[in-house]
């Protein structure tokens, strides 16, 4: 089973192209279809797919790079997969969170100091409290962070989880003094509303299973997320959960699902 370089259709019994070395499904097979990177070394005239060109413009001027083999080769991480990357850091973050307690208050977020420790603003959201905090947003991760990913290419993905979780953490900051409340604050919970925000808006066909048996949209369920966390945000200060942080994740992750769909609208 592979992925058309083109489609990102997995294709059972790919096709490899004698030319250019990529990987395609049944329709995109032919050179012209893929706009073949070796198309001018064929001995024969084949005309080019405008559209196949459209589309890798149109990736490469929102910063959606084409497959290429040999760029892929280069940077392992991309080639691992971003979003497994970020898992492995939460995992050994909360471990040494557990084997060595004092590093949580290096990197956990205190609104009230936290220009004099500007690093925290980034390194809380690789930080959990709990296990069951870890696990719940480890296994959402795993699911949509991977979906995202495969959907927007590596570095926009990466973009997207860290631009979300430091607007959280901003958002989160803004409430602590409005409100006099400077509890400190740990999660990629920011981070993944802002994934979660962006598959609404260019994948709105996903299904989720809320409480793991109601079956919704992806878009109806970030509704409810949305809506109970605009209820519950006065009452974070007994609560103990940063919900103002997930809506400015989700604001961004919007933002960013916006700016694709434009993408598709135009070149797909």
């Amino acid at each position: 089973m592979a992925k058309c370089d083109v489609c990102g259709k997995d294709e059972l019994l790919p096709y490899r192209c004698s030319y250019c070395g990529g990987t395609f499904c049944a329709d995109h097979r032919l050179p012209e279809k893929h706009g073949c990177e070796g198309l001018y070394d064929i001995p024969v005239k084949v005309k080019r797919d405008i559209g196949v060109e459209r589309r890798r413009e149109g990736r490469r001027q929102y910063g959606v790079e084409y497959y290429d083999p040999a760029l892929k080769r280069r940077n392992p991480l991309e080639a691992y997969g971003y979003n497994n990357v970020i898992l492995a850091i939460i995992t050994v973050m909360f471990a040494v969170s557990i084997i060595y307690r004092p590093v949580f208050g290096l990197l956990a977020l205190y609104p009230h100091d936290f220009y004099l420790h500007p690093w925290q603003l980034v390194t809380s959201i690789f930080m959990h409290g709990s296990f069951d905090h870890y696990l719940v947003n480890a296994i959402v991760l795993l699911f949509f962070g991977s979906e995202l990913e495969r959907r927007v290419g590596g570095k926009n993905y990466l973009k997207i989880f860290l631009l979300s979780g430091i607007a959280g953490n901003a958002m989160y900051i803004a409430f602590s003094y409005a409100t006099g409340s400077f509890a400190p604050a740990v999660g990629a919970s920011g981070a993944i509303y802002g994934i979660m925000g962006t598959l609404a808006i260019i994948a709105p066909e996903i299904r989720v299973l809320l409480f793991f048996f109601i079956p919704l949209s992806i878009r109806m369920a970030v509704v409810l997320f949305a809506a109970y966390d605009l209820l519950m945000t006065p009452f974070s200060i007994f609560t103990g959960v940063a919900h103002v942080a997930h809506l400015g994740g989700l604001a961004v992750g919007i933002y960013f699902g916006e700016r694709f769909r434009a993408l598709r609208r135009r070149y797909y």
